[in-house]
């Protein structure tokens, strides 16, 4: 049977026999995942766009061990893994839009996680819409779609989450749509991929959410802010006003798997911001 066929198979829940979880996890790094931290590829987009293989050798030599990404610059998904692999860089998670998720896009992402050996796939944006209108009947299909995707991803090996930006933290009919989110996505089919810059925005406290959710944030976008209101000023991690010392005080009853350097508009110097964030995140005690 053929991959895809399997796949399909999988997600329109028939029978089938699940691949064996170790080929589909791909070499698992013997270090501590928490403080060996990962990266998402929007912070040197236009070096890993020029350059995919020459800027993967530099994170790795920075200090990063995951990194968070979409697509393979063209390259083979077996050969991209064996060379991450062998410069000590793993795939952690990668994915798409809910509206990317439907159908064959579903089956599509769950190959490349697979193929690459990647542990999550992520639900980045869970409107079919602009998201700035949401409506119970909107809000109702992100939930049930991400169960029902979450169920698909488990049966194959994979993790599946769910990234917040600061629409979540509307109010709707006077409930707080990320509540709802946490109260009816399956823990065991959906975590969370907290931002904690998104959150801030959304006017949230994101430390309760931990206390008040434990366990549900496996995956943590570290991304910083200048702060200024009623604009988005992305800050390189350590340069801006979020406390992470006093956020990863949460970590074991939130969840915290990875944690994972963001930053949306990382400016000119990608490599210079890449570098100093974990050089911030590896000089902090936690």
């Amino acid at each position: 049977m053929k991959r895809r066929d399997f796949l399909y198979n999988a997600a329109a829940g028939t029978a089938g026999v699940a691949l064996m979880p170790s080929i589909l996890s791909g070499c698992t790094p013997t270090h501590d995942p928490l403080h060996d931290f990962g990266l998402i590829t929007n912070v040197v987009g236009k070096m890993i766009q020029k350059d995919h293989r020459g800027t993967m050798a530099k994170l790795a030599e920075m200090g990063y061990k995951y990194l968070e990404f979409g697509g393979t610059w063209g390259e083979k998904p077996s050969e991209l893994k064996a060379y991450m692999n062998e410069i000590g860089l793993f795939p952690l998670a990668g994915g798409t839009s809910i509206q990317g998720l439907q159908g064959d896009g579903l089956l599509e992402n769950i190959e490349e996680c697979l193929e690459l050996g990647k542990k999550y796939l992520v639900c980045y944006w869970p409107w079919m819409d602009d998201g700035n209108h949401p409506t119970w009947e909107k809000v109702n299909f992100a939930v049930d779609d991400c169960n029902r995707i979450g169920q698909v991803c488990k049966e194959q090996g994979l993790g599946f989450a769910y990234h917040n930006h600061d629409h979540e933290f509307q109010l709707l009919d006077e409930q707080v749509i990320y509540d709802y989110v946490l109260k009816n996505t399956d823990p065991d089919l959906v975590t969370m991929e907290v931002d904690v810059y998104w959150s801030m925005k959304g006017g949230a406290d994101i430390r309760e959410y931990f206390t008040k959710y434990p366990g549900r944030f496996e995956l943590v976008h570290v991304k910083d802010s200048y702060d200024a209101p009623g604009r988005e000023t992305f800050a390189c991690v350590g340069a801006g006003v979020i406390d992470f010392p006093d956020l990863f005080s949460y970590r074991d009853v939130a969840g915290f798997r990875h944690l994972i350097v963001e930053n949306d508009q990382p400016g000119e110097d990608e490599e210079g911001c890449a570098r100093s964030s974990i050089g911030y995140l590896q000089s902090l005690k936690f």
